[in-house]
């Protein structure tokens, strides 16, 4: 199961997002949260008869929405309202819903569009969400997507040269611990800071790039998130 969430805040554009889905599995549901809805709206009409983004469940407390007439477009879609006085941010009510309906832990996928910029305080709210257990496994947030990579689970990256920057941040419920394993980054294995975020502004080392190898990157003993260019293409492998 491919849930897709949308959520309020600046998104990529959707035409940016063309290498992501195409090599992403088939997306089977969307969900739109507040004015994630506007946002669900554009890819519908960008992906319109490749990929259908008409919304499942549409829920939150509209106190963003600007244009309520999405609300009758997708009327098919079952809402759920909430107060805005609420002890659960819209995002934190979308990933529970996207959690729901997953069926198999390890090829279900979240992806989570939307939540750049704004508060900062939103932005940290939306980061802690990756320590939950109802969490997305990929958030595309202005010209980067950002992968949950869980202990034990590895990516590989293409399409991508050394002006792009690649970053790892650990997940919010640890400031030290575990490592990271790497092939095919400028700044390797032993340049990672064990403390804090392990890598940041790193990029594929020039060697790897003149080959066209892919970059490599493992999670051991910890999870950690890896911040890479929205326009790379990326293949996860968990356990």
């Amino acid at each position: 199961m491919h849930s897709v969430i949308f959520i309020g805040g600046e998104s990529p554009a959707p035409e940016d997002t063309e290498e992501y889905f195409k090599s992403s599995p088939a997306v089977d549901n969307s969900i739109a949260a507040d004015s994630g809805l506007e946002t669900l709206d554009s890819y519908n009409s960008h992906y319109k008869g490749r990929i259908d983004f008409y919304p499942s469940h549409i829920l939150g407390d509209m106190d963003s929405l600007q244009d309520r007439k999405l609300l009758e477009k997708y009327g098919r879609a079952e809402k759920t309202a909430f107060p805005e006085d609420k002890d659960y941010t819209d995002t934190e009510l979308a990933l529970e819903q996207a959690k729901g309906l997953c069926r198999d832990g390890k090829n279900d996928r979240i992806t989570m569009i939307g939540g750049n910029g704004g508060r900062a305080d939103h932005f940290i709210g939306i980061y802690e969400t990756f320590s939950s257990s109802s969490h997305a496994d990929v958030w595309l947030c202005g010209n980067q997507s950002v992968w949950l990579l869980e202990d034990g689970c590895s990516l590989e990256v293409s399409k991508i040269n050394p002006s792009q920057m690649i970053s790892i941040a650990r997940t919010a419920g640890a400031f030290a611990g575990g490592k990271i394993k790497s092939s095919g980054l400028e700044w390797g294995d032993s340049a990672m800071r064990k403390r804090g975020m392990p890598s940041i502004s790193n990029r594929i080392s020039k060697e790897w790039f003149r080959e066209n190898k892919k970059v490599s990157i493992k999670a051991d003993g910890a999870s950690f998130l890896v911040f890479l260019p929205i326009s790379s293409a990326v293949e996860i492998f968990k356990v």
